[in-house]
């Protein structure tokens, strides 16, 4: 029994120890692995016309993402946008110590124009089923008379330039194509500069750049699973969680050659929204509410001067026209339709001094309407003015104008109520006549009047005149 009890003591003593050091290890595991585990996976939306206010958006979620997270996602449904903020974006992804994820989503989501490129610089391009990607020709500036050279034509001219400058050279002579119109050499400059851009980011990322220059020059696109084929998308995700297990356990390069392994797999996530002050931004450079705020600013400064200069009025006009301007400062706006909106509301105004029975008024109607149309020089069909919007602006200014026409003309033909132009066609009575001349009561007082009729005292007369103080009447049956 004593040697039993020993031994039962020693097997006590290595289990204990034995608890003790996989307690231990297990401390050990979980400190080490506990902050990587806690940081959760960002997400951004980054839907509609990418503009300024998308811009900041996503710049701003990458710097947070940075401060703390896995990664972050952007969920991408984009017609396209502005040059100048999806260069913006592109810069923040390609500067970003996070890796940053662009997700084609939801079903139905397209990844068009800008949206391509923030695709192709993204570390990780993944699609959910049903989109699609592509169509990435620069519309900015407007259409062009030719389209771009295809990039067959630019290979053969690549492939055969320097035989035909060699015979060229060698005959002395040749043909020599005629310059291009400056309109399309600046659209030329345009898509090659895109196309430029395009192949650099597939190349940093081992993307298909042939396709991405086509997508350029051609307009082409892809549905999700042809992306993933033609390697323009790494994957096909049909959810958020599934994307994140995909993209469990791959190594990507971040900038200055860093390269990160996800480790993504069952990640909290962490939804990141716009605040106030990027959703109000977001709001007035949409042109239709910039082009509305600048006709309300106009509206309440006329009103304030036709009211003697009123605060108030001249204030919130003033308002909406600076935000206006600032609305439309971020778009690409004809300087064309700009001027011609300015012709339009001066005539308009013009025509409350001159008499012109309507002529300037519609005038300037037409020139502020046709203004608008040319108002922002842009393909891209979610950055143009509705025309709803502009044929009920141009009907509001129409019916002000008109109406403070007609009010003025109703006033200038409205009898006087006050002063000796009030006495006219006042109706009297003769209190004591001689000859041609007496006196009447008018007005409730006693006037001198003269008269070519033959009057006595008590007749009914009318006045039909006054010199000084002498009524001219008439004597009323």
């Amino acid at each position: 029994m004593p040697g039993l009890r020993g031994w039962s003591r020693r097997a006590g003593a290595v289990l204990a120890l034995a608890g003790a050091g996989l307690l231990a290890l297990s401390a050990l595991a979980q400190e080490s692995a506990g902050p990587a585990d806690a940081r959760p996976v960002h997400v951004a939306p980054l839907t509609g016309v990418i503009g300024p206010a998308n811009a900041a958006f996503i710049t701003g979620a990458i710097e947070d993402a940075e401060d703390g997270a896995r990664a972050l996602v952007i969920e991408m449904d984009t017609p396209g946008g502005l040059v100048d903020a999806m260069r913006e974006i592109n810069l923040a992804i390609l500067s970003s110590q996070v890796p940053v994820i662009v997700y084609v989503a939801p079903q139905g989501a397209r990844a068009t124009s800008a949206g391509v490129y923030i695709l192709y610089a993204s570390h990780l391009a993944a699609m959910a089923p049903g989109t699609t990607v592509g169509a990435a020709t620069p519309v900015e500036f407007g259409p062009a008379s030719d389209p771009p050279a295809a990039p067959q034509d630019a290979a053969e001219g690549d492939s055969t330039d320097g035989e035909v400058q060699d015979s060229a050279d060698e005959d002395g002579a040749g043909e020599v194509e005629a310059a291009p119109s400056s309109a399309q050499a600046m659209r030329n400059k345009v898509v090659n500069d895109s196309v430029a851009q395009i192949r650099s980011l597939a190349e940093l990322r081992g993307r298909n750049a042939d396709w991405a220059e086509r997508a350029v020059r051609e307009g082409v696109s892809l549905t999700a699973d042809e992306a993933v084929e033609m390697n323009v998308a790494e994957l096909i995700a049909p959810s958020l969680d599934a994307l994140l297990e995909q993209a469990s356990g791959r190594t990507l390069t971040l900038v200055e050659g860093r390269e990160v392994t996800l480790d993504l797999a069952g990640a909290s996530i962490e939804r990141v929204e716009p605040g106030f002050a990027l959703a109000f931004l977001q709001v007035i450079t949409n042109p239709n509410i910039a082009f509305l705020l600048i006709n309300l600013g106009f509206i309440g400064l006329l009103a304030s001067f036709y009211n003697g200069l009123e605060p108030v009025t001249a204030i919130a006009g003033l308002l909406c026209l600076i935000v206006g301007f600032y609305g439309l400062n971020t778009l690409p706006v004809s300087y064309a339709g700009a001027a011609l909106i300015v012709l339009g509301l001066g005539l308009l105004i013009a025509e409350a001094f001159v008499a012109s029975f309507g002529i300037l008024a519609i005038s300037g109607l037409a020139v502020f309407a046709l203004g608008a149309v040319m108002l922002v020089d842009t393909d891209i069909e979610a950055l143009q003015l509705d025309w709803r919007l502009i044929a009920g602006v141009t009907a509001a200014l129409g019916a002000l104008t008109f109406a403070a026409l007609f009010y003025g003309l109703a006033a200038q033909a409205r009898k006087p109520v006050a002063g000796r132009e009030s006495l006219k066609g006042m109706e009297g009575r003769v209190l004591e006549w001689s000859g041609t001349q007496g006196f009447v009561h008018a007005d409730g007082e006693r006037w001198h009047a003269v008269s070519k009729d033959a009057l006595a005292p008590g007749d009914p007369v009318v006045v039909t005149g006054i010199d000084g103080l002498t009524l001219t009447v008439k004597k009323t049956s």
